[in-house]
């Protein structure tokens, strides 16, 4: 199959599997009850950060000029959205003095992105796969915000974060196409894809059975 004919299948594929996420939403009044969503926008800080370090990482050991600036611009996205979320976080009152998101130990996804050498693992890992579990995660976390009384975080993501989530899905589209057009570019970008799916589960399944809800924020 050509480039544009496995980008359509995988894409198929991970938002039917993203769709099962949705079930999240039959339990967001119970879990509105007892939400923290200073505790959330925390770790929303982390998944940031680690979005912006994985882009700005990538850019100069990747080739080609649209991945790098497709790259480039995720980092300034990605940073941008840490500034909004923080400056929520202190309208709300909270106390980040001596937060750090990106000390201890980090997650196996971000290792295993991080380690990531070809810019078709990149584009299906990062911008493909990782900014749809972002942009669905987003979804479901606006409804819970609004569902808790919190409109204006609820806002900040339906109209400055999503945007940009969807966009770096797109260009992750786009590029992936361009690139994944031999059996050995597609079958890298399928372990990519499938490889940050699962690990992405689980660092979301820890993060929630925590804290306790399952609509988490996502980069």
């Amino acid at each position: 199959m050509n480039g544009r004919e496995f980008v359509a299948e995988m894409s198929a594929t991970l938002w039917d599997l993203l769709s099962v996420r949705d079930t999240a939403l039959e339990g967001v009044k119970e879990a509105a009850g007892r939400a923290d969503i200073p505790q959330l926008l925390r770790g929303a800080l982390r998944a940031e950060m680690d979005a912006a370090e994985i882009a700005a990482l990538w850019m100069p050991s990747t080739p080609e000029v649209e991945a790098r600036i497709a790259l480039a611009r995720q980092a300034g996205d990605e940073a941008r959205h840490y500034m909004l979320v923080e400056a929520r976080l202190a309208e709300l009152g909270a106390d980040l003095v001596g937060f750090a998101p990106h000390s201890g130990e980090r997650s196996k996804l971000f290792r295993y992105l991080s380690a990531l050498g070809s810019t078709v693992e990149r584009v299906a890992a990062g911008q493909f796969t990782r900014e749809a579990i972002g942009y669905k995660a987003n979804q479901l976390f606006i409804a819970f915000c609004e569902e808790a009384g919190d409109q204006a975080t609820a806002r900040i993501y339906l109209e400055q974060i999503q945007p940009d989530e969807k966009h770096h899905h797109e260009w992750g589209k786009r590029l992936l196409e361009q690139l994944a057009t031999t059996a050995e570019a597609q079958a890298k970008a399928r372990k990519a894809i499938i490889t940050t799916l699962d690990l992405a589960e689980e660092l979301r399944s820890v993060a929630a059975g925590h804290l306790l809800v399952e609509t988490l924020p996502g980069c």
